[in-house]
This record gives C-alpha cells, structure tokens and sequence, in this order.
C-alpha cells in the first residue's frame, strides 16, 4: 500500500502546482485595462536587474486589469522582498490615459556577514535552559555573502569549535540558464561530537559523553538541482553521501543505532522536494498559503556495506488569513509516514527536532515512524510593521529598521505511531495536545523573537522562547 501512495503524492505534486498556476494566470474579466508602459528599478546598487525582474509578475507590454491592480502591485512588492535581498522594498505606480510605469523602490541589505558565534549544543534553546550546562558551548564563526556576484547566489563558511567540532562550505546558484529556471547546489561538512544522545527514556534523550574523545564522527557532501517555473512553484533533486562512526561504548549501548551494523555507516540518499509558495512575507506570513512534498530514500544500495534501506514521505501545508483590520489566524499541517523497513535509531525522527514539535511540549522527544501534528494561532497585531528612523546611525542597510509586535493565543496538537521505539516511552501513539499565549516580536534582517507560555495535557506548563516564525 505505502509503494503506491508515495508516487501517487509525487503526481498529485506535479498536477497541483499546475493547477495553481493556471489559476493564478486566468485573466481578470473586465474592460477597463491599463497597459505596462515602464518598469524602472531604484536601490539595487549590486543586486542584477534580471534577478528582480525575475520576480515581477508582468513585463512591459503586458496589460492589467483595473480592478486586479492593487493586488498585482502588492504581490510585487511581496515577491522583491521574498527574495531576501532587500530590508524594505516599496512599489510606486504613474498612469497617464491608459498607460501604467512601474518603479521598484528598494534599500539592499548587508550581505556579507562574517559572524563569531557561542552557541548551545542542544536540539532547542528551551532544552539547554534545563540545564544550562555552559560547558555545552559551541564557538567558531561562520561566513555567508546572501548576494554573491549580485546573482541571488549564496556562499557559506562555517567553523565551528568548542563542545562540537564542524567545518561546512556551501555554494548555492539560484539560476544557471538564461530564463532563470534551473539552479544548482552544492555542500561538503565533516563534524565531530563529545556527547550525543542514543536513545530516549521517558521521552526524554538518553546522552553519551567522553571526556577524552569524540564519541561520533561524520562526514556529508551531496548536490542539487533546482528547476523553478513560474513564481511559485519549485522542484528540487538532491543526492547526497553519509558516512558516520561512533565509539564502541555506544554501538553497545544501543545495538539499533546503526541497525545492527557495529559502529560505522555509510550510505546515499535521494530526496525530491516540491513547493509551492504563496505567502506574502516568508519570514513571518500574515497571509496566503505554503506547501511542501518531500520524498526521500535512504540507502540506494550502490555503495558496498550500504545496508541501510528506509524511505520516508513528508507532506506539510499551511495557511494565513487576514480576519479583519489587525486580527489574524494561523494554521499548519504536516504528516510523515516510512516504509516498514527497520529504521536506523541515527536516522529516524519523530516530534520534537528542529522545527516539528507541538508546543508545550519542547523538552520531549517522541521517536516513531509516523507522525502528523497541526498549530494554530490566532494573533491581534499591538503595533503593525512601522518603520523607526535611528538617529544615531546613517541612513542605510541598517536604519530605518522596521518592527511589528503580536500578541497571540494559541493551540496545537499531534500524534506519533512508533513500533520500534516505544518502551518506556510513554507519549508515543497517544494524542499529544497544548495550548497557551505568546508575545512574537519581528525586526529586519529575518529576525523574530517568540515568547510562549503553554500547558500540556500532562499539566506540564512553563515559558518557552523561539527565534524562527511560529508556523
């Protein structure tokens, strides 16, 4: 049944994304129509005119109905400045009779960004607060040119030392052929670990540390391969090598770590993405709508010893509505299912990493094979995005600095089917749910500042801090 449901999503990603774009490109029925006389671009010094125009959802020529035209203008403005290139953007319009000339104001941001760094070696901020062992400190600096040769391409260094040691380069290119439809990735990293966990009690993490050796050490390198047709919609190919040991000791302690393969691993992974994207400001969306389809094999069986075969489905949609004049609402979905194959404890997931978890819940980790959460919010906005010009510093890339504060109720919940690792593991396959209130603060250069106080059903309460958008 799963070998038929996951090409059957990758059809339905390809047929949705061309229905949305139909949609979105059917002409509006009316007689009153304006026509494209100029498109004039203003503020990017470094950034190149066909990265912009790129964006713009009409060219010279084109014709625009009367009655579509704020939305058009909008979805421009939208579209410049989702390409994180630029701090404020602005869209100004001039008809004359019919005639309708375009300028795209925009202030560049700072792109290259050579920043030292302390920071905790933990899954989240709330699960180092526990604790706050400030020997689990990573330091190091990492280096990121966001504009590199003014093409959109993203360059990055990272050194990391300290608690963990890391060493990443990545060379992303956005586009490679003249209709700026292709694009191209590349990573390599090598990382050694003193301590990680290997397994969960009491859906809490179970960690190994020596003192005097790196308990686990792993090397990555892979490519991409980007194709972006139309606006809104990306297809992306990757294929990627792993190869990772650990210590003696921990193979020991949990046999599954590796699935009974001793103490080291290696293996390829495919994984195919589709998005389509339809917010109007990706770093903390107040409206329109966001999926994604990730399909990804672990184990291509090509390398020699490469026992490890799992292959997972990953589908998330969210949604942004604008209720009325401050008032917002919020939601998101995602499910994951995998194949029945046993699954490597180093590669399996549940809830609780990186950004899947249902909140309340930070400092739990619920392992299992397949999983489906929801949040949702609903958000008055105590002061809506205002521009604060600084008078102590120059007018630039950094001033004026725009900011926007929201207060919020929220509410979410979820479920994970676990079959490997379920002992001692109490909140595996049972509902989870939790709700609360929060305070989100948002500020240039993708920074947002979220502050929460939750209770879970276990009654389980306390105030957790985030620093990405909440859904």
């Amino acid at each position: 049944m799963q070998g038929k449901i996951i090409p059957a999503l990758l059809l339905l990603c390809f047929l949705f994304s061309f229905q949305l774009f139909a949609q979105q490109n059917s002409p509006a029925a009316n007689d009153s129509l304006f026509v494209v006389n100029s498109i004039t671009l203003n503020g990017n010094k470094r950034t190149k005119e066909k990265i912009i125009y790129r964006e713009i959802p009409f060219h010279v020529g084109d014709t625009i109905a009367r009655n579509n035209l704020a939305h058009i203008i909008e979805r421009t403005q939208f579209n410049v400045f989702n390409t994180l290139l630029f701090t404020i953007v602005t869209v100004d319009t001039a008809i004359t009779e019919n005639k309708l000339d375009v300028t795209v104001n925009m202030q560049e941001r700072w792109y290259i960004w050579p920043v030292p760094f302390v920071q905790i070696a933990e899954r989240n901020f709330n699960a180092w607060w526990q604790n706050k062992d400030f020997s689990r400190l990573d330091y190091g600096i990492m280096t990121t040119h966001y504009n590199f040769r003014g093409r959109k391409e993203k360059l990055i260094g990272l050194i990391r030392l300290g608690f963990n040691t890391q060493f990443r380069l990545t060379y992303e290119i956005p586009y490679i052929n003249k209709k700026q439809t292709l694009g191209l990735s590349f990573t390599s990293g090598y990382s050694q670990h003193k301590e990680i966990w290997y397994a969960a009690e009491e859906n809490k993490q179970l960690f190994y540390k020596d003192p005097k050796r790196h308990v686990r050490q792993e090397i990555d390198g892979g490519a991409g391969l980007i194709y972006r047709h139309g606006l809104y919609f990306r297809h992306r190919l990757d294929l990627m090598y792993f190869h990772a040991n650990v210590q003696d000791t921990l193979a020991k302690l949990n046999p599954d770590y590796f699935a009974g393969h001793g103490n080291k691993t290696q293996y390829l992974t495919a994984a195919y993405t589709f998005e389509y994207d339809f917010r109007d400001v990706k770093i903390y969306p107040l409206k329109g709508q966001y999926a994604e389809v990730v399909l990804t094999k672990y184990g291509l069986g090509i390398l020699n010893n490469e026992k490890t075969d799992m292959l997972t489905a990953e589908l998330s949609f969210k949604k942004f509505w604008e209720l009325s004049k401050n008032f917002y609402f919020s939601s998101g979905l995602k499910a994951k299912i995998s194949n029945r194959s046993f699954q490597p404890y180093y590669i399996q997931r549940g809830l609780g990493y990186m950004e899947d978890f249902v909140r309340s819940y930070e400092y739990y980790v619920i392992d299992g094979r397949h999983y489906a959460y929801f949040k949702s919010e609903l958000k008055y906005a105590l002061v809506s995005t205002r521009l604060w010009n600084m008078k102590f510093i120059k007018k630039g890339k950094f001033n004026p600095m725009p900011y926007a504060l929201y207060i919020k109720g929220l509410f979410d919940g979820g479920y994970v089917y676990a079959d490997q690792y379920k002992e001692n593991n109490p909140l595996t396959n049972s509902w989870l749910y939790g709700g609360g209130l929060g305070l989100d603060f948002v500020t240039y250069y993708d920074r947002v500042f979220r502050f929460e106080y939750s209770i879970n059903k276990l009654g389980k309460h306390g105030l957790y801090i985030h620093f990405i958008a909440p859904i």
